[in-house]
């Protein structure tokens, strides 16, 4: 019996392996990934330069709240500010579509904005 929680119709292949812009299945047939769904990766898979940085994370710290100080995020906020050009935002850094969402319906009801050009 399947305990998993039928959200979305699953397509009968079983994902093994990803590197660059493909990925391969069990049986090792391999396929263009250009799967555009939920928490897909738009700078492909597993290239070194992105394994190495998440490693060198993960030794010093995995996760934390964002209730405390984590320089690297406002070094972050710092960069996007610039290649954005919006000087006068802040940013909120999340982990779901579902918190970003909440989030800026408080911003919205907080500031009393009216459209959501307003917010973002």
């Amino acid at each position: 019996m399947n305990h998993l929680f039928n959200v979305y119709p699953l397509n009968d292949i079983t994902i093994t392996k990803a590197q660059g812009a493909y990925v391969w299945d069990d049986n090792g047939i391999q396929y263009l990934d250009m799967y555009g769904g939920h928490a897909v990766i738009s700078i492909g898979h597993t290239h070194p330069h992105w394994v190495k940085r998440i490693e060198e994370q993960l030794e010093q710290i995995a996760f934390y709240s964002n209730s405390v100080k984590i320089p690297i995020q406002a070094e972050l906020a710092e960069k996007l500010i610039k290649v954005s050009g919006k000087e006068n935002y802040q940013l909120f850094l999340c982990n779901s579509g579902a918190e970003a969402n909440e989030n800026a319906l408080k911003a919205r009801i907080v500031s009393h904005r009216k459209k959501e050009s307003d917010c973002i």
